[in-house]
């Protein structure tokens, strides 16, 4: 009958590709969902009431063409593309009930094969 820390009880996962040229331009849309989670408050104070972090969705979004020149892989991503404002547990080993998430976030990916 324990509730465990950082579980949340609905994770949910939507990913989805579709090819914009030729399969060789690609378009990733990701949607994700994660429900409440109890953070060990609870553990660090010994007090008789749980304390949770918020639930949230992230969207990413990512945009990547393959062997566009040569054997060159090119990939843009824009993470939290909303900028979500949330929040993981802590672990024991953390003075922090809850650790901020970065907000928005973006990444370029080159890779060249040979």
């Amino acid at each position: 009958g324990l509730e465990l820390p950082n579980s949340p009880e609905h994770l949910v996962k939507l990913h989805v590709v579709a090819p914009l040229w030729r399969d060789k331009i690609f378009l990733g849309f990701e949607q994700l969902y994660i429900s409440e989670r109890r953070n060990l408050f609870r553990e660090k104070n010994e007090e008789e009431f749980d304390t949770y972090t918020d639930d949230f969705f992230l969207t990413n979004i990512t945009l990547f063409g393959e062997r566009l020149w040569n054997n060159l892989d090119v990939s843009v991503g824009v993470y939290n593309f909303f900028d979500e404002d949330y929040s993981d547990p802590g672990g024991v080993e953390h003075f922090q009930d809850e650790i901020a998430q970065d907000g928005r976030t973006y990444r370029l990916k080159l890779t060249y094969l040979f």
